[in-house]
This record gives C-alpha cells, sequence and structure tokens, in this order.
C-alpha cells in the first residue's frame, strides 16, 4: 500500500479535475449515443475542434471549468484559508479578467450574470440571492471550482461547508446551490484523508448536502425542483440495481439526465459515478466524459473527489504527462502546497 502523502492528494485532487475536464471537452453538449458513434468511447484526450462549446481549444486544454477552481484556489491560498464572500467574489472577477478565452463565451448563466454584477460594484452577500429566473443559483458553476474549500479541511466536514458556503454565496446563494458545493466539499473533504472509504466519501457527501440545503433554506433563495440529497439517493438505487458501469452510465443518463444546468443531478451524477467505479480516478472520469450532457462539468468534479481519494497515481502517467504539457501556463504543484500549508495548520 503507497504511504500516505497529504500533498500528493492535493494536487491529485486538483490535477484530476484539470484532467477530466480536458476529457470531457470535445464531448460536452453530445447526448451518449452521439458520444459512441463520434468516438467509440472517450479513453484519451480528444480534439474538440468539432465542438461548438469549445472549438479552439487545445487536445488535453482546460476549459472554464477547472480554470475557475484555479482562480478560486489561488484566493484561498492569498487568505490563509479565511475565505470570505468577498473574497470569492474576487476569484470570480479574477477569472473573467485571467482567462479570455473563456469568459465571456464559456460562462453560464449564472456566473455570467454575477460577473456582470459585480463590476458595477454589486454586494457579493446579496447578487447570489436574486431571483427573477428559477435556474439562476440552482446551476453547477460553484461546484466546479469548490475543491479547495475541502482540501483545506481533510476530515472536518463542517469547517468545509463553511468555506463552500462562503465560496457559494456570491453566484449560487440557493438552497440547490449550497447543497451542491456543499456535497463535493464534504466529499473531497472526506476523501483526501488516509483511512477513506468509498462509503465514507459517500456519507460525507450526504452530509454536505443536508448541510447546505439546511443552510440555504434559512439564509437563501428557495427556488423550484428536488433537493440534492434525493438525487443522490436516486442515482445510489441505479448503482446498486446495476450489473455494471455501462448500465449505470445508461440508467443514470435516463433516470437523472445530463443537461447542462441542474447542480442536483450533477452532483448525484458524480456521486453514483464515483460509487460505480469503486473509487477508480480513471474509471469515474472516463464514464463521466462518456455519459452525454455536461461532461466536462461531471468529469471534472469526478476528479476533484477521486483525485483528492487516490492522488496523482489514479492517473494514467502518459496522460498526467500530456496534460501537463498542454497546460503550462498553471501551476498545480505551488497551488498543492499553498492548500497543504494550510491544511497542515488545521490537522
Amino acid at each position: 500500500m503507497k504511504e500516505y502523502n497529504l500533498y500528493d492528494r492535493v494536487l491529485g485532487s486538483l490535477m484530476s479535475a484539470g484532467i477530466g475536464d480536458a476529457l470531457g471537452a470535445p464531448t460536452e453538449g453530445f447526448s451518449k449515443q452521439e458520444i459512441e458513434s463520434f468516438f467509440g468511447r472517450i479513453v484519451k484526450f480528444e480534439d474538440p475542434s468539432h465542438n461548438a462549446i469549445s472549438p479552439d481549444n487545445n487536445i488535453g486544454e482546460v476549459t472554464d471549468d477547472s480554470s475557475q477552481m484555479v482562480e478560486m484556489a489561488k484566493e484561498v491560498i492569498r487568505t490563509g484559508g479565511r475565505l470570505t464572500a468577498t473574497d470569492a467574489a474576487q476569484a470570480m472577477l479574477n477569472w473573467s479578467r485571467n482567462w479570455p478565452k473563456y469568459y465571456p463565451r464559456n460562462a453560464g448563466g449564472t456566473t455570467k450574470y454575477v460577473i456582470l454584477a459585480l463590476e458595477k460594484g454589486e454586494d457579493p452577500e446579496k447578487i447570489g440571492k436574486l431571483g427573477k429566473m428559477a435556474y439562476r443559483g440552482a446551476t453547477n458553476g460553484a461546484v466546479m471550482r469548490i475543491a479547495p474549500a475541502g482540501l483545506i479541511h481533510p476530515g472536518d466536514l463542517k469547517a468545509a461547508c463553511e468555506t463552500a458556503i462562503a465560496m457559494t454565496t456570491p453566484s449560487h446563494g440557493t438552497q440547490h446551490g449550497f447543497a451542491g458545493a456543499c456535497t463535493v466539499a464534504c466529499a473531497v473533504a472526506e476523501a483526501v484523508t488516509e483511512h477513506s472509504t468509498v462509503w465514507s466519501v459517500m456519507k460525507a457527501g450526504v452530509y454536505g448536502a443536508r448541510y447546505g440545503q439546511r443552510y440555504g433554506e434559512k439564509h437563501g433563495r428557495v427556488t423550484q425542483g428536488p433537493d440534492v440529497a434525493y438525487k443522490i439517493e436516486q442515482a445510489m438505487k441505479v448503482v446498486l440495481l446495476s450489473d455494471s458501469q455501462d448500465e449505470v452510465e445508461r440508467r443514470l443518463q435516463s433516470t437523472l439526465g445530463c443537461d447542462n444546468y441542474s447542480v442536483q443531478m450533477t452532483v448525484a451524477l458524480v456521486l453514483g459515478m464515483f460509487a460505480a467505479a469503486d473509487g477508480d480516478t480513471m474509471k469515474v472520469m472516463e464514464g463521466c466524459a462518456n455519459i452525454g450532457g455536461d461532461t466536462d462539468t461531471f468529469a471534472c468534479v469526478a476528479g476533484m473527489i477521486a483525485g483528492a481519494f487516490n492522488g496523482c497515481s489514479g492517473v494514467k502517467p502518459e496522460l498526467m504527462e500530456q496534460f501537463k504539457q498542454v497546460n503550462q501556463h498553471i501551476n498545480f504543484e505551488e497551488l498543492a502546497d499553498g492548500l497543504t500549508r494550510i491544511a497542515e495548520e488545521r490537522r
């Protein structure tokens, strides 16, 4: 058994999030059937030039998903882990200014609206809780950048939720937004610990879903749709009653759907795929890249959790090397070092 190394787990989470993001980029918006017809099955980085969402991306390049996580990680490190909603808002603004290839082209409806409001000087404590559109604040933009909230709080689920709430408040201040963000933050916080198991990661995710739901109902905007915890329950039933990962993928697609909006569906699907893959990093990322819909987000979030669970060794070495070469502008090692130092101070 490999000796436990917190830095390796943190780096594994960040790197796997980016790798999952890049694996899913060419298939984003396609159905599972279209992916199978066009690619056969995604098991390596493919050319995204045929994809209408990121046609000028290089093979193996990250998208808006993990690049937002990078900016959030930088802000967490700058604040020594004491992130506020104002700091999270600054990370979003930094992303919009530092990544012109992805903003505004790839910004989701919620994120684009919030960045424009922040540029006007509106209050980051209030923007994410404004209504007028039912889906606003209930999309998956918050979860794609949430990994640092879990990584700096190994095993401390409540603290992971508190940081996740600060990260989420400026943009996704609904009960679903908070629940989804806390789900993934808690799953990562548990996965990065030495003795985590697939089961303990799943339980941590459910804890986060319930914590975030309660917070959102009390302090956020309550919008329509089923609870995150309920969607996780649906996903787990699919996993338990399926005979193969392929069957899990097909049944999750038909049961939960794979649209580009619902945070409830996103986190439930990712946790279901993580369980079906028995925590294997490559299996869960490849499954998410092949399931259809918002594949880059699914595989990115799956990489956060599985990478924290397995460290860097969970990724194929040749894929890791290719990813590093294509994304040399991102210093994942430096980010992992900063987040690890904060986590060690709190252990």
